[in-house]
């Protein structure tokens, strides 16, 4: 047991330093991008150095997901700290919306106007981009395979990396076909890709904070599994409510009905739900509250 704590300790480690340096190569890429747009003229190197900004909060988000796993549940916050790392992902695309807006409405005025590019200079800070972001999937490649969290941040940094390719290459046709108008286009097609991947974490992050029932449940096919159980005999279920923590964390809790002379058997009951919802549909936060086929909500509670 005690290997296993300080394996799990040492992989924990590991991951906090490799996201680390993961952020601040990123952080610095965005930096270098952002001047080598500045003084390139480039839209397309300001909207990679943008999904380079969005992929250091990812992983910063990551990061303190980590940490904030590490902090035990207290009294007033009984389910931990997992949703602030909804909040500020959450907080992250709407920023990111508001500069991908900001590039498409520079890009469409630059298509009506082109302005001159360096594109030699646009190769350099895009090979820079590249290498940078090529470390980073490397360091987090390993433990892409183990954690759910470093395998969304590796998913960010593979595709700033595709990213980056890209830009390389309209800065190499720019080298030679200085059509100045292609660097724009490409700019509107990169934020309008962001944004689409950005609805999606929008949407999930949304739901999750109004408590939607997640897409990877479903309560009716639930409730009729375990009506339909022969050994639970169940006569009801009502109440029904299934939500998110944080992705992958499931809460369910219901109100089961029974025969009263089945009450008998609540110990079997509750067991043999929780190790269905467990087993079948991967739900491990369940409470469940029994009652008798004569059990009435709208009366007096009497002896």
């Amino acid at each position: 047991m005690d290997n296993i704590k300080e394996s799990t300790h040492i992989h924990n480690n590991t991951d906090e330093k490799n996201l680390l340096i993961s952020v601040f190569i990123n952080i610095f890429i965005t930096v270098i991008e952002i001047i080598g747009s500045f003084f390139s003229g480039s839209l397309a190197l300001l909207s990679d150095a943008m999904h380079n900004l969005s992929d250091s909060a990812s992983l910063l988000i990551s990061y303190f997901a980590i940490l904030i796993g590490k902090r035990e549940k207290n009294l007033k916050k009984t389910y931990g700290y997992k949703r602030a790392e909804i909040i500020a992902a959450l907080f992250n695309i709407i920023l990111l919306f508001f500069v991908c807006i900001y590039i498409i409405i520079d890009a469409i005025h630059r298509i009506n106007k082109p302005e001159t590019i360096k594109p030699s200079l646009m190769l350099l800070i895009a090979i820079i981009g590249f290498l940078g972001n090529g470390i980073s999937v490397i360091l987090l490649f390993k433990n892409a395979r183990e954690s759910i969290n470093i395998k969304s941040a590796f998913l960010h940094l593979l595709t700033d990396t595709i990213s980056s390719i890209a830009v390389i290459l309209i800065s190499i046709i720019l080298l030679f076909i200085p059509i100045f108008i292609i660097d724009s286009i490409f700019s509107v097609l990169l934020a309008l890709y962001i944004i689409k991947e950005g609805l999606g974490i929008f949407f999930k992050s949304l739901n999750i904070l109004m408590q939607a029932t997640p897409e990877n449940i479903d309560n009716e096919k639930i409730r009729q599994r375990l009506l339909n159980d022969n050994f639970l005999k169940i006569k009801d279920i009502h109440h029904i409510h299934s939500w998110d923590i944080t992705p992958g964390e499931t809460i369910f809790d219901a109100h089961i009905v029974v025969e009263k002379s089945d009450l008998i058997h609540s110990d079997f009951i509750i067991c043999k739900i929780n190790e269905i919802l467990e087993n079948e549909f991967g739900i491990k936060h369940i409470t469940i509250q029994l009652e008798s086929t004569n059990f009435d909500h709208n009366t007096k509670c009497e002896l």
